[in-house]
């Protein structure tokens, strides 16, 4: 993806001033900070022919949004491509492209913490589509990552509820496989990232992705160049109408070869 936009920014129609491309022109260097723990959009250590959705030049991974702002701010890199989500709050510190990837909140619950079906029918539709239908059943407690749209939402939409927020997706992921909680919210990319990792989680959790929000998953850039926001916002456009967009989605969502296989022992 980044060696194809590294390509198309220095394509002759991208002559009008803008200091950051300037200096990627002069530099031959795009540096990008990429989420540390978000796979597959940064895949450590990857299987050949899968180095991550948002992946390959300089990479610079990092954990929070605050650290990619600080990079941003300090021209330490030109983009961040971090599975970020846009929101009013963080746009004081950054500019946001038009999103590349729609998500939502979703989650995987405790199968055992939700009613059963009636018995006796056939069951025609999915009882649990997306997050608010679990508004109704008690009992239910949620792990989230701190300060995320997933964690303002639950805020929001479930004020009575058991929430607890931890520094890392990982580490409230735990907090459900140890049945500390029953339900573990986060981005519908990052549960079906755990599916692929993990198909055998299927048997004990239920996957709830259906959208209750959108939320836009955008490169952030510096606030100081806004022709930059231009040339990126043609560029995803340009991702988006030629399908590469879909066949990354289709690569790394529908499929587990970028999963790297545990050692045989």
């Amino acid at each position: 993806m980044l060696v194809f936009l590294c390509c198309f920014l220095g394509f002759p129609i991208f002559s009008q001033s803008s200091p950051t491309l300037d200096k990627i022109k002069k530099t031959k260097l795009l540096t990008v900070s990429v989420n540390e723990f978000y796979d597959p959009f940064y895949i450590e250590n990857p299987v050949p022919e899968y180095p991550g959705l948002d992946v390959d030049l300089r990479i610079i991974p990092l954990r929070t949004f605050d650290q990619h702002a600080r990079m941003l701010e300090k021209g330490d890199t030109q983009i961040a491509l971090a599975g970020l989500s846009s929101s009013i709050l963080r746009f004081k510190d950054v500019y946001f492209t038009d999103p590349y990837l729609i998500s939502t909140p979703a989650a995987l619950v405790t199968r055992s913490s939700l009613p059963p079906e009636p018995e006796g029918q056939i069951v025609t539709v999915q009882l649990f589509r997306n997050l608010s239908d679990l508004q109704n059943i008690s009992g239910i407690s949620y792990s989230v990552l701190s300060n995320s749209s997933n964690h303002f939402y639950l805020k929001e939409a479930f004020p009575k509820a058991q929430i607890y927020s931890y520094f890392t997706s990982e580490a409230a992921f735990n907090e459900l496989k140890k049945n500390n909680v029953n339900c573990f919210v986060a981005d519908s990319y990052y549960i079906q990232a755990l599916l692929q990792k993990e198909p055998s989680l299927r048997a004990n959790y239920l996957p709830i992705l259906g959208i209750v929000q959108e939320d836009h998953i955008s490169m952030a850039v510096a606030k100081k160049d806004i022709e930059f926001i231009y040339h990126l916002n043609f560029f995803i456009k340009e991702y988006k109408r030629t399908g590469k967009i879909q066949r990354l989605i289709t690569k790394y969502f529908k499929s587990n070869a970028w999963v790297k296989k545990e050692p045989e022992k």
